[in-house]
């Protein structure tokens, strides 16, 4: 287990770890699929399809008519945003590992054009040192690509970093990346799966984060 000291970059999941997105992916992926397979997705079949960015994920179930579909989808998620918050904390939490000078990356899944969408509408489309998407990665997590990508462009050894994220595929490619995983405790969704998978920390609260990091 990794001491406060040597921790030195911090790289973040997105989704369901610095903003609650998923109710609106999920009514995204159903606003523009549903009309070509005639069918209502519930939320456990959209998140079931998570992890590989939107084009990827919809095309696996409206075939041909995928780039309309994406277009669809990537509408609905802009116009209706405004609906997503970051969690609790989060936005402290930024602040304060920012006052403390820690490079900070994101790694996610989703697409980089959707991932641009919230960076900017969040208002941290300057937040961070490296910014890593689906769109980049040759493998999705769990596999390690993305993370030594975003260490690597922070200038920083794997080693030194923590990876916070709320789901199996954020600690899994901690792992294969020799990345410390700290587990985002503040969303529900994956909780159960993640505690089998050992995490190295838990953080119940995004100021727990901030505490691992100052060593306090």
């Amino acid at each position: 287990m990794k001491s406060s000291q040597q921790i030195k970059a911090v790289i973040f999941d997105l989704d369901g770890t610095l903003c609650d997105t998923f109710p609106v992916i999920i009514e995204a992926f159903n606003a523009a699929v549903s009309p070509i397979t005639g069918r209502t997705y519930s939320a456990d079949e959209v998140i079931a399809r998570f992890g590989d960015p939107e084009p990827i994920m919809i095309r696996r179930d409206v075939g041909e008519r995928w780039e309309e579909a994406c277009e669809v989808y990537y509408r609905y998620y802009q116009q209706h945003h405004d609906k997503m918050i970051p969690f609790e904390g989060v936005g402290e939490m930024l602040e304060a590992l920012k006052g403390m000078r820690v490079p900070m990356g994101v790694v996610t899944g989703k697409s980089r054009r959707s991932c641009d969408i919230t960076l900017r509408e969040m208002g941290w489309a300057d937040c961070f040192a490296s910014v890593v998407t689906g769109t980049e990665m040759k493998q999705q997590k769990p596999a390690p690509d993305g993370l030594l990508m975003a260490a690597g462009e922070m200038k920083v050894d794997a080693r030194e970093c923590v990876m916070v994220g709320d789901s199996p595929a954020d600690v899994g490619a901690a792992k294969a990346a020799r990345i410390a995983a700290v587990v985002a405790g503040w969303h529900p969704v994956y909780l159960d799966e993640v505690k089998k998978l050992e995490p190295e920390y838990w953080a119940g609260a995004p100021g727990d984060v901030v505490r691992l990091i100052g060593g306090k």
